[in-house]
């Protein structure tokens, strides 16, 4: 009786919905990975992922809010859910279910290649090589989970659990996680990370963007040495610098707002590194630390400010997909959750070129970056980019918040171009608008975006 209204329920949520259409990159993925038989006797993966999706899709922070959200949905409910809350908690705790995850991030990542468009094509000096940033952030603990820090005697981290993403700047988008629940410095993080077999710091020819907080040296010269990867980051004043060299600055568009390009020898390191000096268009001296010899100096001041992209989609998972709180007590669970997330981001990342037929840009935020770029130094709502980065941004770092409340409102509304074309295309165009041709007109309140769907 459960497991038939459990397929009820799932035959409602992707039967020609707008949640199917954004799910079908599942599918084709999963058909190309190997799957345990034990996995889904209750709960297959297909099911099991699409809830975790539209979980992180409607930003729902408990499990029971959840279950109750999809008792409601059935046309008949009874007295008993069609899902137990036990059911998909253990199903979250599953290592077999966190390797078939693993392959399905892997699968869609290969899918996104083709449509997602490359974020830095047209950067002198970097070709197709990978570019990634990597930086910690911190999720609440679950309810369920007691801490017990190292004043109290034992290891958890004070801050809550520690993430690591893994975020690829070409796509926009981040490839994988690390989780760690002991209190560790970001450091010791990536190199535990580094010694997993598959680990994307093992990849050869790859330009790091990190925080200070990830100065290594020994770490970075052994990647340089063996695998050719490189890495840029803001210099941290407690360095200790033993001698420098000065490097011509040559006279290229590209250098402009360079100060000074230093070759320098680090008590840390025998390699030699290099510090590059950059003054922003409102007057800010920034200095970057970096081992890559092969950019120009303008190029490593620039590709640092993308660093932005992976806070952009911090603030997406955090504020958007209810991602601040982990939604289990063990590790493996925190570890589901966080490939869920990346499945989620993948997966709205890819809907709106493919189920519009084309890459579609955010103009509203485009217009507000031009707007910026136009201002004056001194104006307070400038930018701090030199003039000839701006062509380079003409893809937005963050998923647009009124296409995130399409998919969140519209997800059980029947799929059709004209469904996209007349209610999700105005919402990269003219905001809240209906369309190109109301240009000019009085937008529409909040609130009336989510009975769209039910209109067409």
């Amino acid at each position: 009786m459960i497991l038939g209204r459990l397929k009820s329920l799932m035959q409602r949520l992707t039967d020609s919905t707008v949640f199917a259409d954004v799910l079908a990159p599942v599918e084709r993925a999963l058909s190309r990975v190997r799957t345990a038989p034990a996995i889904g006797r209750t709960l297959n993966m297909a099911d099991f992922i699409a809830l975790g999706v539209l979980r992180h899709l409607q930003g729902m922070m408990t499990l029971r809010e959840q279950v109750q959200g999809l008792w409601h949905l059935e046309a008949n409910a009874e007295a008993r859910l069609p899902l137990a809350r036990s059911t998909w908690s253990d199903a979250l705790a599953s290592g077999a279910r966190g390797a078939v995850l693993e392959g399905v991030v892997a699968a869609l990542l290969e899918d996104a290649k083709p449509i997602l468009p490359d974020r830095l094509a047209g950067i002198p000096g970097l070709g197709t090589r990978p570019v990634r940033a990597t930086d910690g952030t911190y999720l609440l603990e679950s309810a369920h989970y007691r801490r017990c820090t190292p004043r109290e005697g034992g290891q958890d981290n004070p801050k809550g659990h520690a993430a690591l993403p893994f975020f690829n700047l070409r796509l926009g988008v981040a490839e994988a996680v690390h989780i760690e629940t002991r209190s560790r410095h970001e450091v010791r993080m990536l190199r535990d990370y580094d010694q997993q077999p598959r680990a994307l710091t093992r990849e050869r020819g790859v330009l790091w963007l990190v925080d200070r907080a990830f100065i290594d040296a020994a770490f970075w010269d052994k990647k340089k040495r063996g695998l050719g990867s490189t890495m840029i980051t803001r210099m941290k004043s407690g360095l200790r610098v033993d001698s420098t060299e000065e490097i011509p600055v040559t006279d290229d568009p590209y250098n402009e707002g360079v100060v000074a390009d230093l070759r320098i020898t680090l008590s840390s390191s025998r390699e030699p590194w290099r510090l590059v000096t950059f003054r922003t268009r409102r007057g800010r001296t920034v200095a970057f630390l970096t081992n890559d010899f092969s950019l120009l100096p303008g190029v490593v001041a620039f590709l640092y400010s993308r660093r932005w992209d992976e806070e952009k989609c911090f603030d997406t998972w955090k504020n958007d997909f209810a991602q601040a709180k982990a939604w289990g007590k063990r590790l493996t669970a925190i570890e589901n959750q966080m490939r869920l997330v990346l499945i989620t981001h993948l997966l709205l990342a890819m809907a709106v070129p493919t189920l519009l037929d084309e890459t579609v840009r955010d103009e509203k935020a485009l217009r507000k970056q031009d707007q910026r770029q136009r201002a004056e130094p001194d104006a307070p709502d400038g930018t701090d980019r030199p003039d000839w980065a701006a062509r380079l941004f003409r893809h937005t770092s963050k998923i647009s918040r009124q296409v995130l409340r399409f998919f969140k409102h519209s997800f059980l509304a029947p799929a059709s171009p004209a469904l996209y074309e007349r209610h999700l295309r105005p919402m990269l165009l003219h905001y809240l608008r209906l369309g190109p041709d109301t240009v000019g007109t009085k937008p529409r309140p909040a609130g009336y975006v989510r009975l769209l769907w039910r209109a067409s």
